[in-house]
């Protein structure tokens, strides 16, 4: 099998994956070069998408942090910790709006956009009743878990002794009317899951 045909299948076999791009190569190459140049890419590009997951994260205080493996919701993700474990991860005192009501798309985006590409520290070691980890999420020493309530994305919800730091966030937040504060009288998520049993 030849560099380019061998090439061609590895770009083959990583369809429907993450796509990686090969590198140019450099100018002045002998094109009789550029199939072994494309095969020593391509395997570098492999080995990198395999190991790179792999390798523990830090935070820029260098301590250890976890991936973000998928936003589900406006509080609700998995990730993967420092051991490569995956975790699904309800984000603890606060209720972002469901999909179907007003700013439940909106709310995922903002959360979306904060952890897009960075790692993130984990608070919390209690499980709640469908066995997600009850955390508060952290980049370097932002709250995102206050972030989101402060923007308007997402509701204190912190049944008997809610945080007052994520209490005091939301009166700002309804003061200025952000977010989801801009609709008058905003339909708290665990009343829409009770109008809407599937959402349960």
């Amino acid at each position: 099998m030849t560099p380019r045909a061998t090439t061609t299948k590895l770009a083959d076999s990583f369809r429907g994956r993450k796509p990686f791009r090969l590198p140019p190569p450099p100018r002045g190459l002998p094109r009789r070069l550029r199939p072994w140049y494309a095969l020593a890419a391509a395997i570098v590009s492999v080995v990198a998408t395999v190991v790179v997951p792999m390798c523990p994260l830090r935070d820029a205080a260098g301590r250890p942090a976890w991936r973000i493996d998928a936003v589900h919701d406006g509080d609700t993700v998995t990730c993967i910790d420092p051991e490569g474990r995956p975790h699904k991860i309800r984000l603890q005192g606060i209720d972002a709006p469901e999909f179907g009501q007003p700013y439940g798309d909106w709310s995922r985006e903002r959360l979306r956009a904060k952890v897009a590409g960075r790692p993130v520290r984990v608070e919390g070691d209690a499980i709640d009743q469908h066995g997600r980890l009850l955390g508060t999420l952290w980049i370097d020493d932002r709250n995102l878990n206050r972030e989101l309530v402060a923007e308007g994305a997402a509701w204190v919800f912190g049944g008997f002794a809610p945080d007052d730091d994520l209490v005091a966030a939301e009166e700002t937040a309804r003061r200025g009317r952000l977010g989801l504060w801009a609709d008058p009288r905003p339909t708290e998520p665990s009343e829409w899951r009770r109008l809407h049993p599937p959402h349960r």
